[in-house]
């Protein structure tokens, strides 16, 4: 990694930047134009933008170097429209023939490129994203100021009118606009964004083997974290793109996968984007949901090895595993992670409060207690069940199937009353997934504290309330759903857990004012010392607890 304070005419070097092809749309907006516009229009002001990152490209012999956009593409393209419209609104009518051809020459060497010495530049430098390679196009080929009538700004829309989809377009027109209401600001603009000495941003270059989310999250780690997803969704169909080479039937192709295969199963709507983006639990850190189902999926495949790799990984793994496919591999894969995809959004829950909650939902039941323990790391075999089971609909559910979640249940639920270690879930998931190890063999391996007898003893001594309440809400909507004269088999997780003795029991239940049994003769024990040590115990008894919709020591 070689980080170094740049200039903007770091853009007149010979290469090509490339926004990753299925990257997001550009999003930059009103606010943030304006501020970029202040900012480097203040005098006496430090002008730095922020980083961007870039990493080297594979090139051949000869050709012109090659760089891939990993962030700061909104800085990037923002101020390389913000360059073409001052261009565009510079007073040309009031320079000669030699100035007016070393404007072009300046603006041509920053936003375009040549393929080899003897051609004029007609390549354009920065290669944008699929979503806006046209409109971006337009604007850096000059085109846009010819229609810059038909581009409508949101300030600008009349009844019965609507402002244009385009944030490329509506960029150019707010700032062509701008600088031809105040002309003495696009020269003043110019020399600001071709002066060699002013050091607007920090460009950080990665070669081609470095782990550009690595990066991302060491940068960001007191931020807001970069998702890895992106990134993996580049990987997987830039890899398409590439393999289709000069074919453009095999590009459609990738295309309408990326479309079916990913923009419509992550990005369809808002409602979609919500919640892939919502976080959960995935050991100490929390995930979006979309990075979970990622990191699932890879551990299926066996190209992600819990031992070597961390979330960060995903983007290596990924493009390492697709690295041989052929685009026959590649779609075959993609309609796979759509199906994972599927499965996950429609059975792997996620909890509210005014989540109603019913014993014989065993998916739901399943994945509340695995929630409420915090276990994920089992997550990537119960993906793999649901899609071997081919399970399409809670209601009726093969018995091997449902047998193998209420195993999972057992398994887990067993360690947290037990309190055995957890951390070699990792491991047993591999295993599982590769059909090396099964439940009942793990149990079997651990039957000495997961046995009933140890787990018995261990409902003496339940330290944890989470625990406590998990276990007494089960029973109880189990004890509904045997019982018939119980009309509400559903309840919401909302109750308070209390001691029935409670914790400061020697206020109203001191050893002299009741007496103390013991558990082995059913004898009352008369050693004081002895007897206090059995109540203290008794406190944490599971028998000693209740579930209550209030606490016991609400304040009215």
């Amino acid at each position: 990694m070689n980080a170094k304070e740049k200039s903007f005419r770091f853009m007149s070097a010979a290469m090509c930047i490339e926004v990753p092809y299925f990257q997001r749309a550009y999003v930059w907006n009103k606010d943030n134009w304006e501020e970029l516009l202040n900012n480097l229009l203040e005098n006496g002001k430090s002008h730095f933008l922020g980083s961007i990152i870039l990493k080297q490209m594979k090139t051949k012999s000869g050709d012109v170097q090659r760089w891939s956009v990993i962030d700061g593409q909104q800085r990037l393209t923002t101020l390389s429209i913000l360059l073409r419209a001052c261009f565009d609104a510079l007073p040309m009518e009031n320079y000669d023939e030699s100035v007016k051809n070393t404007l072009e020459n300046n603006m041509r060497g920053m936003l375009f490129y040549t393929k080899s010495q003897l051609e004029v530049p007609k390549e354009i430098k920065i290669r944008h994203s699929l979503i806006d390679k046209q409109d971006y196009q337009k604007v850096i080929e000059g085109k846009a100021k010819e229609e810059i009538d038909k581009i409508i700004l949101d300030s600008e829309v009349k009844k019965g009118e609507r402002a244009s989809t385009s944030n490329i377009l509506k960029c150019y027109k707010y700032f062509y606009k701008e600088l031809c209401d105040k002309p003495e600001n696009s020269s003043k603009l110019w020399e600001v964004l071709l002066n060699e000495q002013n050091n607007i941003l920090v460009e950080i270059d990665l070669g081609e083997d470095e782990n550009e989310q690595a990066i991302f999250d060491t940068i960001n780690s007191a931020g807001v974290r970069l998702t890895c997803a992106d990134t993996v969704k580049n990987a997987l169909f830039q890899k398409g793109i590439e393999n289709a080479g000069q074919d453009e039937r095999e590009k459609e192709k990738i295309i309408q996968a990326y479309k079916e295969n990913w923009y419509d199963v992550f990005s369809l709507n808002q409602e979609t984007i919500e919640y892939w983006n919502e976080e959960r639990q995935l050991g100490r850190l929390k995930r979006d949901n979309l990075e979970v189902l990622l990191h699932c999926v890879a551990l299926i495949k066996n190209f992600y090895d819990p031992d070597k790799n961390t979330i960060s990984d995903l983007p290596k793994v990924y493009k390492e595993y697709c690295a041989g496919f052929d685009n026959l591999q590649l779609l075959t894969f993609v309609k796979e992670l759509k199906e994972y995809a599927q499965i996950f959004r429609k059975f792997f829950y996620a909890f509210e409060k005014t989540t109603l909650f019913e014993y014989e939902n065993h998916i739901q039941r399943l994945f509340h207690i695995l929630s409420v323990c915090e276990v994920s790391t089992l997550h990537p075999y119960i993906l793999k069940l649901f899609k071997d089971y081919n399970i399409q609909t809670e209601d009726e559910l093969p018995k091997k199937f449902y047998d193998e979640l209420k195993k999972i249940e057992n398994f887990v639920i067993r360690h947290i009353v037990s309190n055995t270690s957890m951390k070699n879930f990792n491991k047993v998931c591999a295993l599982l997934i590769a059909g090396k190890t099964t439940i009942d063999k793990e149990m079997e391996e651990k039957k000495e504290t997961l046995c009933d007898e140890a787990i018995c003893a261990s409902l003496y001594s339940v330290r944890s309330n989470k625990i406590a309440t998990l276990i007494l809400f089960w029973i109880e909507l189990k004890r509904r759903s045997l019982d018939g004269k119980y009309a509400t088999k559903e309840l919401k997780y909302v109750y308070s857990l209390e001691h029935i003795m409670p914790q400061a029991w020697e206020a109203y239940w001191g050893i002299n004012d009741c007496e103390v049994y013991s558990y082995e003769t059913g004898k009352i024990i008369s050693n004081v010392e002895m007897a206090k040590d059995v109540r203290k115990l008794a406190i944490y008894e599971i028998g000693n607890m209740t579930l209550l919709t209030t606490s016991l020591n609400a304040t009215l």
